[in-house]
């Protein structure tokens, strides 16, 4: 039995056979694809069906009840290894469908090694297995470092923050044994009624394209091999879209113009300019096929048209669903055949249906030239990831480099660029000297709000916390929760159908939080979501999509009464969706969006709240008004603003791309490099950008086009860059955008992706709308 200590000492960490034996799909120095043509050839039918499989409740199936590996159920369950195992940083099956339980860091490496141990050393041709995890705002484990939420991520604009953020990510996946990223999301989030949007970085094709590309730069490295403290991304999902009704899973009804324009241009920029390693399709319809199931989706698109060569890893339970979800299987075994068939080279979690598929290739009905293409992917990441040299992860390094204090800086940082400033009468930012007594009243003021997909941190610090750590000696800070936004589950189970709370209880905690208000001189009111409520939708007694927009359960009530104290009220959004919040945008005297911030999301809102840092971020998607505005993306069609409702305007509460900052800037008009080009022409595009008022700050600069009569209608506007910049007081800069044919070009009239003669308009400033034009003419 090998020593953990020895793990990292070349090929001789994988056992002396390893590095006496003769095979060429040993041998480092061989070229990749010839050491998985090699390995390949070697391998019996079952051995390259186990690689397409994995485990995550089936780790009960090789692991004892305290976690640890017990070889010999190991040996009977997964005699001919298995690819990958799901999340080894939790304990799968404690609670199948409720909380969470993470291991220890300790317990996680541990058992990585174990069971790495058991592939290299008693399986026949000695495949180690990959590990993925969950890491979408930071590793989703135990003392890991959780970072602001994607929406958040996305008002930061800020790609090198991002790419930093997911660096980390990675850095801390790899030492725990991960070999793989389920993230980045990289769908668009133009639906809030649909839980999901909480994963995502934003509505606009582009602005998620550059958000993605940051993210796969972070967790892969800016080339391949990926590096020893990196791991693959996966981009997902392979096309959500919008779904119907905004609910989960329900079908997304799409033409091919408005998908390939749209919602697969995040995939194609992201898989050309940045080559991420794995592809995750949805769950849903895409087009009227399944995309699990959709050769049209997956290999004519995916594969053709935009290049993709690495593997499509299955969404979990997605194959299985093909069969009872989507009922174009009658079972299990020919949910296998038709997911093969159409592309998908792994299944995840757990490989139930591909454990059929020896069977299928012996009836005929797969070739067995299909699987060992899906071999030859999974072994590729193997290979590249160079586990058959260094298997196993080092726990002494993984202590130190987890949560360091650089990273949890940099997670301040983050949350502090993710803040978005909506409405400021001059009563921001609080001097933290001042006497004052200030009321913290709100259901989620207290305790750190994280969102879905994240893990645990015991250093993380709530709204509370970090106001009054922050707060001069003068100021007396008092809190109330206000209302309760659900009835806690009894069971401590967050997959289960949310309950509100009695609204009798809640008017007795607003009455309480009213004589705290009207006690005090100011009260910053803690709102928003809870991870129950906006969610992914696991199953339909956990629902995570809603059909109102408003603040959940009785906030509103709450809303009211601070209003009716007369008091300054300073409101905080803690959420994972857009909201119709009209009150509080009309009537408070600040209003903040603050997505869900992370670790240290209460001392990144005292910073802003007491001045340390200027709010900065900007909204990547647009607040409706009403629910029954949706769509309502900036980026519509002209005859979407032709009519209007009986009940008023099509009109945003707030625009994309919006967001105040405690200081003023001015904006040129755009200038151009040259006002008529060719279509094969590049040009630039310059914005002189001052910052006029007394304070630091940062401005986002963003170019819209907009093609003026073209042979298909275009949007009224569309998003073709922007650049975060960081202005002192007096401070002017000049902003230059590098444009270029593909910036001008669409799908025409004919399919052709091409730019057409004519007139467009050159619009910049600091939201969609907020701009200044120029225009260009294509001869």
């Amino acid at each position: 039995m090998l020593k953990i200590g020895t793990c990292l000492s070349g090929v001789m960490a994988a056992g002396p056979a390893l590095a006496l034996s003769r095979e060429l799909y040993r041998d480092p120095a061989a070229p990749i694809e010839a050491r998985v043509k090699d390995l390949v050839s070697r391998m019996t039918l079952d051995e390259k069906i186990a690689q397409l499989r994995s485990l995550w409740f089936g780790k009960s199936e090789i692991l004892g009840g305290d976690g640890t590996l017990l070889p010999a159920k190991a040996k009977k369950a997964i005699e001919f290894g298995i690819g990958q195992i799901a999340r080894p940083g939790d304990w799968a099956g404690t609670s199948k469908f409720g909380k969470v339980m993470f291991r220890s860091p300790e317990s996680a490496m541990s058992v990585a090694n174990d069971i790495q141990r058991f592939h290299v050393e008693q399986t026949r041709l000695g495949i180690p297995t990959l590990f993925h995890e969950e890491a979408a705002h930071g590793l989703m484990a135990s003392e890991a470092t959780i970072f602001p939420s994607p929406p958040a991520l996305g008002s930061t604009w800020d790609r090198q923050l991002v790419e930093q953020v997911f660096t980390v990510a990675a850095r801390e996946a790899r030492l725990r044994g991960a070999h793989v990223a389920l993230c980045p999301v990289i769908d668009l989030a133009r639906d809030p009624r649909f839980g999901r949007v909480e994963e995502f970085f934003g509505e606009d094709p582009r602005h998620v394209a550059e958000m993605g590309k940051a993210a796969v730069f972070g967790l892969q490295g800016r080339k391949r091999p990926i590096a020893r403290d990196r791991v693959y991304a996966t981009l997902k999902h392979f096309i959500h879209g919008t779904p119907a009704a905004g609910l989960n899973i329900a079908p997304f009804e799409v033409g091919e113009r408005t998908l390939r324009s749209t919602y697969l241009l995040p995939f194609e920029h992201v898989i050309r300019d940045a080559d991420p390693a794995i592809v995750m399709p949805s769950y849903n319809l895409v087009a009227g096929v399944p995309a699990h199931a959709n050769k049209e989706l997956l290999i004519k698109t995916g594969r053709g048209r935009l290049g993709f060569k690495g593997a499509y890893f299955s969404d979990y339970m997605a194959v299985t669903n093909l069969a009872s979800q989507h009922h174009m299987a009658a079972n299990d075994e020919d949910a296998a055949v038709i997911a093969i068939n159409a592309g998908i080279d792994a299944e995840l979690p757990d490989g139930t249906a591909y454990a059929h598929l020896a069977m299928q290739v012996r009836s005929g009905r797969v070739s067995e030239a299909r699987i060992d293409e899906a071999v030859g992917h999974v072994l590729r990441l193997k290979f590249e990831a160079g586990l058959f040299e260094t298997p196993y992860v080092d726990p002494k390094m993984a202590a130190r480099a987890t949560n360091t204090a650089a990273d949890i800086r940099l997670a301040r940082l983050a949350a502090q660029k993710a803040v978005v400033l909506l409405r400021n009468d001059g009563v921001l930012p609080l001097d933290p000297k001042a006497a004052m007594r200030l009321a913290v009243i709100g259901p989620n003021a207290n305790e750190p709000m994280f969102g879905g997909y994240s893990g645990t941190n015991s250093k993380s610090v709530g709204v509370l916390d970090g106001l009054r750590a922050a707060a001069g000696e003068r100021i007396e800070i008092a809190y109330h929760e206000g209302v309760r936004i659900l009835k806690p589950d009894p069971a401590g189970e967050i997959f289960a159908m949310p309950v509100p709370e009695d609204p009798a209880a809640n008017a007795a905690r607003i009455a309480e939080a009213v004589s705290l208000a009207k006690r005090s001189d100011m009260v910053l009111l803690v709102l928003g979501d809870r991870p129950e409520i906006t969610r992914e939708a696991i199953m339909a007694n956990a629902p995570g999509d809603r059909n109102t927009l408003d603040l959940f359960g009785d906030q509103n009530a709450l809303v009211e009464a601070m209003l009716q104290t007369g008091k300054p009220i300073i409101a905080l959004l803690l959420n994972g969706r857009a909201l119709t919040v009209n009150t509080l945008a009309e009537r408070a005297n600040a209003l903040i969006e603050g997505w869900y911030l992370g670790q240290e999301g209460g001392h990144a809102i005292a910073d802003i709240i007491f001045g340390k840092a200027n709010p900065g971020g900007k909204l990547a998607v647009t607040f409706p008004r009403a629910v029954g505005d949706i769509p309502i993306s900036y980026d519509h069609q002209a005859t979407a603003e032709v009519n209007r409702y009986v009940e008023g305007e099509h009109k945003p509460l707030f625009p994309f791309g919006f967001g105040l900052s405690y200081t003023r800037f001015e904006c040129s008009p755009p200038r151009l490099s040259r006002s008529t080009i060719a279509p094969s022409d590049n040009f630039n595009v310059e914005v002189d950008v001052a910052n006029t008022g007394t304070r630091a700050g940062d401005e986002v600069v963003q170019l819209y086009i907009h093609d003026l009569v073209s042979s298909v209608p275009r949007p009224v506007l569309e998003l073709k860059g922007f650049e975060r910049i960081t202005l002192q007081p007096g401070e002017r800069r000049t902003v230059s955008f590098a444009l270029g044919p593909d910036d001008l070009a669409f799908w025409d009239i004919d399919m052709q992706w091409r730019v057409e003669p004519g007139e467009f308009a050159v619009h910049t400033g600091n939201s969609s709308a907020d701009l200044k034009s120029a225009q260009l003419t294509v001869s």
